[in-house]
């Protein structure tokens, strides 16, 4: 659907990895604002920090909240099913260049389709 030359998500829904991180957060706000139902991703729903993205106009009609761990393909493939896009902002955190090229490759494969 468009509205004044802007489409909107109206019905969509749309995951975020990483919802509580900087960019992922105001990528949480611009997709409630065009409409979409959010599930954003974050290692505990229930941590204050993320209480910023229940305070975003819309969140409490159209924001879900998942736990889930970038390493739990299982829990990365329940979060995303059934959306209509993703968009992964989440990443690892290690000092180790070598490690962290390898669990951003190991985080993003469950992303992938598997056909």
């Amino acid at each position: 659907m468009t509205v004044g030359g802007e489409a909107t998500g109206h019905g969509q829904t749309v995951c975020v990895t990483g919802a509580g991180g900087y960019i992922g957060s105001w990528i949480v706000k611009l997709l409630l604002e065009k409409g979409y139902a959010v599930r954003g991703t974050v290692r505990n729903p229930d941590d204050a920090k993320n209480a910023h993205l229940r305070g975003l106009a819309g969140a409490a009609e159209r924001l879900v909240l998942c736990k889930a761990d970038l390493l739990d393909g299982d829990a990365l493939r329940a979060a995303i099913a059934g959306c209509h896009g993703v968009f992964h902002t989440a990443s690892p955190v290690t000092d180790d260049p070598v490690r962290l090229l390898n669990l951003c490759q190991i985080d993003t494969q469950p992303l992938l389709p598997s056909e």
